[in-house]
Formats: structure tokens, sequence, C-alpha cells
């Protein structure tokens, strides 16, 4: 085999190696927030199907925000709507910096993102389309200073 061929199928390898790695992203979607703020009304909508149930699934909220954010965390309530039409509800607190105030996640400049797990190993009863409802629940409204917010559902690990 000459060279140039071996480098060829090395190329090519390493490119199947790479790309599978990491989780099997099954829905995934992100919204901008507006530079007015994150307020009460502005509910984040995210709908998706889970076709194969003997499957483990994580849901992670990605979150991206100013590296001046003034918490170290903030409140959301999570409404899911299950295939079957039954729904419930929660609140979190997503934890954006640690007790010293050290951001989690990745910053680089004025903003910082982050991946937060909020629910891992899910198993679901049945197949179908799932939505889920994301509402900010603080004491500020408008909240600023988040500039997006997504939602990954992935095959656990």
């Amino acid at each position: 085999m000459s060279m140039s061929m071996r480098l060829i199928v090395a190329a090519a390898l390493l490119c199947l190696l790479f790309s599978s790695c990491g989780p099997t992203v099954v829905y995934e979607q992100e919204y901008d927030i507006e530079d007015s703020g994150w307020a009460y009304t502005d509910s984040l909508s995210f709908g998706f199907n889970i076709k194969d149930i003997a499957l483990s699934y994580d849901y992670l909220l990605d979150v991206a925000h100013d590296a001046y954010f003034p918490h170290q965390n903030f409140y959301i309530k999570l409404h899911t709507r299950f295939p079957s039409g039954k729904r419930s509800s929660q609140q979190l607190s997503l934890q954006l910096a640690d007790n010293f105030g050290q951001w989690h996640g990745d910053c680089g400049g004025e903003k910082c993102t982050l991946s937060i797990p909020i629910l891992r190993n899910a198993r679901f009863e049945s197949a179908g389309y799932y939505s889920l409802t994301v509402e900010q629940h603080t004491r500020d409204n408008p909240l600023q200073d988040i500039s997006s917010v997504g939602l990954r559902v992935v095959v656990a690990e």
C-alpha cells in the first residue's frame, strides 16, 4: 500500500473514531433570550418523540449567561406533558456557580455556558411525543443576563 493510500485510510479511521464518540442526541433545541430579559410570561417549549423505551435518557439544560450574572443560581419551573396527556410540574434551582462565586461551565470573555443535567437515566413507560415547558421562576422579572436556554435529550451512557 502506498504512503498516500495509508494516509487516506488513517484519516478515514480517525474520522470514524471521532464521529462515533459522545452521546447520541435524540433532541436538541435552543432559544435565544432577548436583551430585555427573560420574563415570567416567556416560557420555552420543547417537544420531542421517544421511540425506544428500552433505552435510558438524560435531559441536559444548556444555559448561556453573562459573566457578571448577579446570582449563584436561579429557579425554573418545569412542566412535562406525557403521551398519555398526563402532566407533572417541578421547581428546580439551576446552580451556575459554587459557594465561592466560581462559575461552573466554560467562561470565555463575558459569556459563560453550562450544561446542567436535570434528569439522568430516565426510562419512559411509553413511546410517543413528550413536551417540556421551562419557565423562569425567580424574584427578578424579567431575569437579566441569561442569553440562551436549550434542551438536549441524549441516550444515557
